[in-house]
């Protein structure tokens, strides 16, 4: 789950700081500060929802098909 988080907010970081410097004609300084600003929002994002979906209801899961635990 990291890793993959790590790659997408690797690609992320890359396509929003050159977006910003091609398309919205960002200064270099600005472009800088997005790479690692949308990366890490990126792979924070990737990993919570990779994470969110691996405790899903499921044959080896710990939760029940409705996706609630009973009360105790």
């Amino acid at each position: 789950m990291a890793w993959a988080g790590v790659f997408l907010g690797m690609v992320a970081g890359l396509c929003a700081a050159v977006a910003g410097y091609a398309v919205a004609g960002l200064p270099l300084w600005a472009c800088l500060l997005i790479y690692p600003a949308a990366g890490s929002a990126a792979a924070l994002l990737a990993t919570a929802l990779l994470y969110w979906r691996s405790g899903a209801a499921g044959p080896g899961g710990g939760m029940p098909p409705g996706g609630r635990l009973a009360a105790a």
